[in-house]
């Protein structure tokens, strides 16, 4: 061969090794964004794995697969696994991927295609909200045209703009925040029923037939805030539908009440609000809920090895639980099977890493509090079924492995000191 056919078929050699290189290099490449703090990258696509990094809400990842319940993600230098609900992926991901949105296919609301299908209006909610309110909200909004995420049941960013969205376009406040009115009126229902008019009342006509109902607080619900709710209506204060649910709307009235009989108008339909309006003493007094801050006195509370109860705010749901160790943050664990299950009920079925908001009784105290329910590490009760421990957040917490204050915990614990035992 000579020289320059020597030259002509390195050429060509080269050429075709471009040609043989060009798919890869045009292949689409996608963009996943983090929805939420402190979320594991792990080696393997198992929540039980090791993990490269923690990641926080905002951080870029380069998507590269799917598998089962996992993205396979590119950060920095690492190639590991991300749980799809944690990632803000494009729908066009899903596609290159052969897989479906199958937190979405899961939901028992998806098949749903009308508003009236769905049943009732769903509690309150705001961002860092989670639970099946939260889904429901969802697929009212993507019935009416205002979101096209998953229905997964987390109100993270794009719930929020969607329910802002819909705010604008009905007229409301735009606040990103499903309160009571927004509620109503995406469900289609009237803001204001007339106690003549309205079911929940049950035919009552005047107040002494309204059996005197215990005190409450934002964030209760149940035949309590029904009777308050039905005795505001009498009086004119409160005018939505009587929901038994104690939001913003009851809220409002209760101040209203107040400042007009000359109470602290603070929204809380305390002891000296419900004999002003019963005439009567009210049946007990919700204990107050208290702010632990956790490094000025609070971790030494609730000493190790003594047992406390948690109850879910969302839910409503309660278990036991013991504490066991913990410095920057509470380490606890669920007491026994029963409590454990109790746990996994209150995350809709299976173990999250996902806040929640809470109240801890201890010693006849109730405090603020925030959890995720997801076992992990080290566990001293190896006949309750949960193989580990869980984390409970107070006010001013930090997590272990960053040694800073979780933001996303601390919202949960502010949510908690709106509600009561």
């Amino acid at each position: 061969m000579t020289a320059r056919s020597s030259r002509v078929f390195a050429l060509l050699l080269a050429i075709l090794s471009l040609l043989a290189l060009r798919p890869a290099a045009l292949a689409e490449t996608y963009t996943g964004t983090v929805n939420d703090d402190q979320v594991f990258l792990r080696t393997r696509a198992d929540t039980g794995s090791d993990y490269y990094d923690k990641l926080d809400k905002g951080t870029k990842v380069t998507l590269l697969g799917v598998r089962g319940d996992f993205f396979k993600v590119r950060y920095k230098t690492y190639t590991g696994y991300m749980m799809k609900k944690f990632i803000n992926a494009p729908r066009a991901a899903l596609s290159a991927f052969g897989a479906s949105d199958r937190t979405e296919s899961r939901s028992r609301y998806a098949g749903i295609s009308t508003i009236s299908g769905l049943g009732g209006v769903p509690r309150e909610t705001r961002r860092g909200s989670s639970g099946d309110s939260v889904e429901k909200l969802q697929r009212a909004l993507q019935i009416r045209g205002y979101y096209s995420g998953a229905l997964d049941g987390i109100y993270g960013d794009g719930t929020a703009d969607a329910v802002r969205r819909y705010q604008r376009a009905a007229g409301l406040e735009t606040t990103g925040a499903a309160d009571r009115r927004t509620l109503r009126k995406l469900f289609g229902l009237p803001d204001e029923v007339s106690a003549r008019d309205d079911p929940g009342m049950d035919g009552i006509t005047s107040i002494s037939r309204i059996e005197v109902p215990n005190t409450s607080r934002p964030g209760n619900s149940g035949r309590h805030v029904k009777a308050l709710q039905q005795a505001l209506k009498l009086k004119g204060y409160y005018k939505a539908a009587i929901d038994s649910s104690y939001g913003q709307m009851t809220q409002d009235a209760v101040r209203r009440y107040q400042r007009a009989t000359g109470l602290k108008a603070d929204g809380i339909a305390g002891f000296s609000t419900i004999r002003r309006l019963f005439g009567r003493n009210a049946a007990n007094y919700t204990l107050p809920t208290e702010r632990l801050d956790w490094f000025n006195g609070g971790r030494n509370v609730i000493p190790q090895w003594t047992t406390f109860t948690v109850k879910d705010v969302s839910t409503g749901k309660i278990f036991r639980a013991r504490r066991w160790s913990g410095a920057n943050h509470l380490d606890a664990e669920p007491l026994s099977r029963d409590d454990a299950r109790v746990m996994k009920e209150i995350s809709g079925g299976s173990y999250s890493w996902a806040r929640r908001a809470v109240l801890v009784k201890y010693n006849g105290k109730v405090y603020a509090a925030s959890i995720n329910t997801m076992p992990h590490g080290s566990d001293t009760i190896p006949e309750n079924n949960y193989s580990g421990h869980f984390c409970i957040h107070f006010f001013k917490s930090k997590t272990h492995d960053t040694d800073r204050v979780d933001a996303t915990h601390q919202n949960a614990v502010a949510r908690a000191m709106n509600a009561s035992w």
